[in-house]
């Protein structure tokens, strides 16, 4: 694995969630949950980082500023049912937008029902998975090596967990470059998978397994 030790990588703190959120809109501009604006967002990145075993990290600047993150957690099932608990009050903080774009409410319950079965979709074998769920980078920072360091950091973090697998999630259509970004780094396409609306996903996994002594 190439060494992450040039970009200084650290936890995330509480502090840190308005500044991941802000960073979240800029690097997802048209995705749903910037939509739901930035209240909704810092309720999401509070429930990532109230988990238990999530695997929360920021990349910080030479002043000790934040400028990239990425967040996920192992036993993605667990996380899904503490997200689901909070519904009502994701729900309360994406209220301005969702009046102001009332259209998003299809999006909203599909990913509500989705939610609701990740938070039963156990694995059927022994393994310790962990999904990376999102990374951001502030764009002045972009194309250096950050989000590389950054995704390795993350690595090396569920092999302390003792994790076995790796997996996240990304757009399989004009979506090239972050698919070759994630294959270049290790990851292997497992599958793709059509959601509704016709979205074509690709789900990549990671087997930290052959790092293992």
């Amino acid at each position: 694995m190439p060494d992450s030790n040039s970009v200084a990588v650290r936890p995330a703190l509480l502090s840190d969630l308005p500044l991941v959120a802000k960073i979240h809109q800029i690097a997802f501009p048209d995705f749903l949950m910037t939509l739901l604006g930035p209240s909704f967002l810092q309720a999401y990145y509070q429930t990532v980082f109230d988990y238990a075993e999530s695997l929360f990290l920021v990349a910080e600047d030479d002043e000790g500023t934040p400028f990239g993150f990425v967040a996920g957690f192992a036993q993605p099932e667990k996380f899904y049912a503490l997200l689901g608990s909070r519904k009502k009050r994701m729900m309360i903080s994406a209220a301005l937008h969702l009046s102001i774009r009332p259209k998003l409410w299809k999006r909203v319950l599909e990913n509500m029902k989705l939610v609701s079965q990740r938070s039963t979709d156990s694995s059927q074998d022994d393994l310790l998975r962990v999904e990376l769920a999102s990374i951001g980078i502030s764009p002045a920072q972009g194309r250096r090596g950050n989000g590389k360091a950054l995704v390795n950091a993350f690595l090396d973090s569920a092999r302390e967990k003792s994790a076995d697998i790796v997996e996240l999630s990304t757009d399989a259509n004009g979506n090239d470059a972050v698919n070759g970004f994630y294959r270049d780094i290790g990851f292997t396409l497992s599958m793709s998978e059509e959601r509704a609306g016709g979205r074509l996903m690709n789900h990549y996994a990671y087997d930290l397994r052959r790092l293992k002594d």
